[in-house]
């Protein structure tokens, strides 16, 4: 699926306020890294979980990866997980199973689902941005 992730973790207020405080653009390269970072973890992880369904390839060839955030005025969004008009939607009856005849008939694939949605993707995401940030912090403050 074709999902933006947002910028969520503790503390984020604060950096985010030291950052426009330095003025430049700053703030705007620790979003574009934070985010890039977070889409090449999802990608990495569903990379690695789709390997038991990569029969043909088209569902993985449509995974998320390597792309830059659009910005609209001061927000940013980027994708991550499968670009569904390219070959991923297969990834929907993956993740969430499918029935046949009010039976299932494709069981959810589980692991494929958290490498998305799961808590410790998402724990992870959030200390990837929080690194991110930090880490423009420090070189903008040398």
């Amino acid at each position: 699926m074709s999902n933006r992730i947002s910028l969520e973790f503790d503390g984020f207020d604060v950096l985010k306020k030291q950052l426009d405080e330095l003025g430049g653009e700053a703030t705007e390269r620790a979003i574009t890294d934070a985010l890039k970072a977070s889409q090449s973890v999802i990608a990495r992880n569903v990379e690695s979980a789709m390997q038991p369904h990569n029969r043909s390839g088209a569902v993985s060839r449509s995974i998320i990866n390597g792309t830059s955030p659009k910005w609209t005025g001061t927000i940013a969004e980027i994708g991550v997980g499968f670009k569904i008009s390219d070959g991923g939607l297969p990834s929907i009856f993956l993740m969430y199973g499918t029935k046949l005849h009010g039976q299932p008939h494709v069981k959810p694939d589980r692991k494929l689902f958290n490498a998305v949605y799961g808590k410790q993707t998402i724990d992870r995401i959030h200390a990837i941005q929080r690194e991110a940030f930090e880490k423009v912090l420090e070189r903008v403050m040398k």
